[in-house]
């Protein structure tokens, strides 16, 4: 009872609004029912009941006398439908095979009966052409499927298409040597192309290989004597440590390596006896440092 309460409407409203809304719901319910027929009927009350169309006391043919013709043309009427469905089906679909649930059902052959015509020239004719399109599609489904199975008959034999009578000569024992020769140089190109384009495919050797020792053979070259090994030796330690200074300089991110002797040890540069002694200047250093140190610190944390 506000006063920016909005009006109210009376009884009589009230009960046509509702009756409306009941209308709209059914219409809707209807409109559902018949757009989707497959849908179940739901129900809420689980008291609700029904009655048979087809037996309640008005329906038509329900009379004891006429019940009888009733279900005879009604089961004539299906029975028609049911084989008209049946011929729908095998003229649409002839691929599906023919279904009998009878088991002891037989047929005769419609060419071999007795009231059959007789097997004249067209007959052999039409068996003749019949048997070149069994042929023609069997060479088509080989050249389009070549994945399928050769299907031979167990008792099939065959002869060698280079050994038989009307075959071309075989070529010279020469020339056979020579395609031979041929055919392994090319595959030992092929290797070495393979490893050089592919270095990083193993060595692929057999288990029965051997091998020497290049540098102990009998024709190797003298080795050198013991002051030209000592100062080769020294040569290649002091390349090997210019390298190492020349990756320290070109690449200062990469950490420390510590050398592998576990005793090794070290000293403090700035700390060592002979180190200067620290003055205020120094000491201003160490100042900076921290401050600096102190810096990254909040640039980090920010």
């Amino acid at each position: 009872d506000r006063a920016s309460a909005p009006e109210t409407c009376s009884r009589d409203e009230a009960e046509e609004r509702a009756q409306i809304l009941q209308d709209a719901a059914a219409l809707k319910q209807s409109a559902v029912d018949y757009l989707h027929p497959e849908l179940a009927v739901v129900t809420t009350d689980p008291n609700a009941c029904g009655r048979n169309y087809f037996s309640r006391p008005s329906a038509e043919g329900n009379d004891e006398s006429q019940d009888e013709e009733w279900e005879q043309e009604r089961a004539r009427i299906l029975a028609d439908a049911f084989a008209l469905k049946q011929l729908a089906v095998d003229y649409l679909q002839p691929e599906l095979p023919v279904a009998t649930s009878d088991p002891t059902a037989c047929g005769r052959n419609y060419y071999s009966r007795y009231s059959a015509e007789e097997y004249d020239e067209k007959d052999e004719e039409r068996d003749l052409i019949l048997q070149e399109m069994e042929q023609l599609k069997k060479l088509a489904v080989d050249y389009l499927q070549p994945e399928l199975l050769v299907q031979t008959d167990g008792f099939a034999t065959a002869r060698n298409y280079f050994s038989r009578f009307s075959a071309e000569e075989q070529e010279e024992e020469e020339m056979m040597d020579d395609r031979e020769d041929v055919l392994e140089d090319a595959m030992a190109l092929k290797k070495l192309a393979m490893d050089f384009l592919q270095p990083e495919r193993p060595i692929v050797v057999d288990a029965l290989a051997s091998s020497r020792n290049y540098f102990d053979r009998a024709s190797a070259e003298p080795t050198m004597d013991y002051e030209e090994a000592v100062e080769r030796a020294r040569i290649l330690e002091d390349a090997v440590a210019m390298k190492q200074l020349a990756v320290d300089y070109m690449h200062p991110e990469l950490p420390v390596v510590v050398t592998s002797d576990a005793f090794a040890c070290g000293r403090n540069y700035f700390t060592r006896p002979s180190a200067p002694e620290q003055d205020q200047e120094m000491e201003e250093r160490d100042m900076i440092l921290q401050e600096m140190a102190q810096f990254k610190q909040l640039a980090v944390d920010y």
